[in-house]
């Protein structure tokens, strides 16, 4: 029967068919991380182990940069994806003519390439031919083109916008799909008390809605963090390393600057500093009842 073990010690046969997985996970995730974190120790010289790489990070002129531009592209990301897909999702989830092609054309952006992304806002964003400001000028709100992502400080918000086109499909339709679970009854129960829309949206949507949106949030955080095609293929880190990213330097510092030790370095702080986040997230969650 299906329901036998395979071993005398509980073991299901289905353990027999997982191993290879298994052997390929740690072939091709576990063994490349141990590897890193042995590179960002290893001395550049001679044998045993370091924290030189660590010293040379922290004192780096580029550290500090590099860790505030991540936070502003998380969280300015994170924020501005959940809050347009959320506003879709509503909109969406109502009635309207042709409101299944609708739905489809907002999922566009999401199965464009990441590459491809990149690409076409750094040429929308040009300032000799780019379609922005050339919209803005036909619009009367310039006079002169602007260089957005040639400016350190308009380059990296440039980004972001990119970034919330490229995203909030994924989080439109995830939303939309639970919005489709809430209990119409509780609503039309508001309704009838004379509940206004914000207090409906408050007290009877979120809360039914939260178990997909937990779920939204720490997706949208894990990509945020670890996007590198839209940023390097638009800009390249660039101006001054005014969008340079922890995964960016990270390329940068390894395949540009040819410091494997010191991108390695990076590599065990960007998935330290991530492993925290996703701990601190689910610690949060767990005090307020809600579970993983």
């Amino acid at each position: 029967m299906i329901k036998e073990r395979f071993w005398d010690n509980n073991i299901s046969p289905g353990a027999i068919f997982v191993l290879p997985v298994f052997f390929l996970i740690i072939s091709l995730l576990l063994y490349p991380m141990l590897n890193t974190f042995w590179l960002s120790i290893q001395p550049e010289q001679g044998v045993g182990f370091t924290l030189q790489h660590y010293e040379d990070m922290l004192s780096s002129t580029w550290f500090g940069r590099v860790m505030w531009n991540s936070a502003v592209w998380v969280v300015l990301g994170v924020v501005s994806q959940i809050s347009v897909g959320f506003g879709l999702a509503l909109l969406l989830n109502t009635s309207f003519p042709k409101r299944k092609l609708v739905r489809g054309l907002y999922l566009l952006p999401w199965i464009t390439p990441t590459v491809v992304v990149g690409l076409v806002f750094k040429w929308m964003y040009s300032p000799q031919f780019g379609i922005i400001n050339w919209v803005f000028r036909w619009t009367g709100l310039m006079d002169n083109s602007i260089a957005w992502l040639s400016n350190p400080s308009l380059a990296l918000p440039a980004l972001v916008a990119a970034g919330l086109w490229k995203r909030f499909p994924f989080v439109m339709i995830m939303l939309l799909a639970g919005l489709q679970d809430v209990d119409d009854r509780l609503e039309q129960a508001a309704i009838l008390d004379g509940a206004p829309y914000h207090a409906r949206l408050r007290h009877v949507t979120l809360p039914q809605l939260m178990p997909v949106l937990k779920i939204v949030v720490l997706l949208s955080i894990i990509w945020c963090f670890n996007q590198f095609a839209i940023i390097f293929t638009a800009t390249g880190g660039g101006p001054v390393g005014a969008t340079e990213t922890l995964p960016v330097k990270v390329y940068l510092l390894g395949f540009s600057n040819l410091q494997f030790n010191l991108s390695a370095t990076l590599s065990v702080v960007m998935f330290a500093l991530m492993f925290i986040v996703m701990l601190v997230y689910i610690r949060i969650l767990r005090k307020r009842g809600v579970e993983l």
